[in-house]
């Protein structure tokens, strides 16, 4: 797409947001393989957890659309907050799993979960079939929901730096 006669410009900001949606997007085709492929069944928290990446890049990406940095920055802004629900959410699964006497309720969260009408129309994508509590082999040391915690407080960190740098810029006045 050309603008005045030379090739858009894609500022920090939007590459950041364009990546952020990328890579959230691929988390959740990572679920989607360890689900399908290695078996590991999806529980109600983790079903919370694709819905939020699955935010966070939708937001990303409506956000890199705009060519305006405040629309920028108010996308990033918007992913950081729901990125710290994410950390949130995987934090507590984190929990269940290192306690197994406590549960996420797969009666009352699976219920929930399910419930959603995504979970009608993609059942493999969104629907809970696993208990928080199972644990399944570790991956390079770390089991899913630590990954999982993993990647929202990066996406988190990345996110806020990236937001407040763009914040920071002097900006340009359209009388210059």
């Amino acid at each position: 797409m050309a603008i005045s006669g030379g090739p858009q410009r894609f500022s920090g900001q939007r590459m950041l947001l364009i990546l952020l949606g990328i890579v959230c997007l691929g988390l959740v085709a990572g679920a989607l393989y360890f689900q399908e492929v290695m078996g590991q069944a999806p529980c109600p928290l983790c079903i919370v957890q694709r819905y939020l990446f699955l935010l966070i890049a939708l937001v990303a990406f409506v956000g890199a659309s705009f060519s305006s940095a405040r629309a920028n920055r108010g996308a990033a802004f918007v992913a950081l907050l729901i990125a710290l629900v994410g950390v949130g959410v995987a934090a507590r699964l984190v929990y269940v799993q290192g306690h197994p006497a406590a549960s996420c309720g797969i009666d009352v969260m699976q219920l929930w979960t399910d419930a959603i009408p995504l979970a009608q129309w993609m059942p493999t994508l969104f629907q809970a079939t696993g208990m928080c509590g199972d644990a399944y082999d570790p991956i390079l040391g770390l089991g899913m929901a630590q990954w999982s915690l993993t990647a929202f407080v990066v996406i988190a960190v990345a996110v806020a730096i990236g937001w407040w740098n763009a914040r920071r810029r002097p900006r340009r006045s359209m009388f210059r």
